[in-house]
């Protein structure tokens, strides 16, 4: 399981860069109405730029299981992030290993999440008509109050499963972040970008510093 994922790449340098700063995990965004989407060309370079240095994540919304697992397939990619709506009948569809999108603005209904066929869960801000990359924070010290079984500190009681928590995540908020809800990793895209899709070299690598620096700090 990886800790520190930079999502929304949509270029091979940035990926390199990121991966050479230490991230654990690149995500390449699938979903046409996002303006971060990349089409199957492009991201068969981004993969073979991370190469067997980090782990690939393919983010989809509500995509079918079949065009899922045949895209993936093609790309070589192993990990999926399902980021809509997905039923569980569609999530268990697919032999991947998956992580379930919760957005944390909804009421949550507790025992579909625990009930969900995923590996993983990533919790994000979400919105209205909002698929991720809002860029809003979250409310991080309630996650394991609000989700309990599913958010907080792993263990009995706890977490069942890792969790990584994204929303509005920069490199000046995210130690804060972690020490405030303590989740198994971090999850960023506009956090670490110039503009929309583009990556700030200096962003993408104190993100990583300091994000390995809370985990240090939250493991003691």
């Amino acid at each position: 399981m990886f800790r520190i994922k930079i999502c929304g790449v949509t270029r091979t340098e940035d990926a390199a860069h990121a991966v050479a700063c230490g991230a654990d995990a690149i995500g390449i965004n699938f979903f046409p109405g996002s303006p971060r989407f990349v089409p199957e060309e492009l991201a068969r370079e981004i993969v073979g730029a991370v190469g067997d240095r980090a782990e690939v994540v393919g983010v989809f919304v509500n995509e079918s299981p079949g065009t899922i697992v045949a895209l993936c397939g093609r790309l070589g990619i192993r990990r999926v992030q399902l980021h809509g709506d997905e039923p569980p009948g569609d999530a268990s569809r697919i032999p991947l290993w998956r992580m379930k999108a919760v957005h944390a603005d909804r009421t949550p209904d507790l025992p579909a999440l625990l009930a969900y066929p995923c590996e993983a869960f990533l919790f994000d801000a979400g919105g209205k008509g909002d698929y991720g990359g809002t860029g809003r924070e979250l409310a991080w010290g309630e996650l394991g109050e609000r989700f309990p079984g599913v958010a907080g500190v792993r263990g009995p009681g706890g977490a069942r499963k890792p969790w990584l928590l994204a929303g509005g995540l920069t490199p000046s908020n995210v130690e804060r972040a972690i020490l405030a809800a303590r989740p198994f990793g971090v999850d960023v895209a506009s956090g670490v970008e110039s503009s929309t899709g583009r990556k700030d070299p200096a962003k993408v690598k104190t993100f990583i510093e300091r994000a390995k620096a809370g985990f240090r700090v939250a493991e003691t």
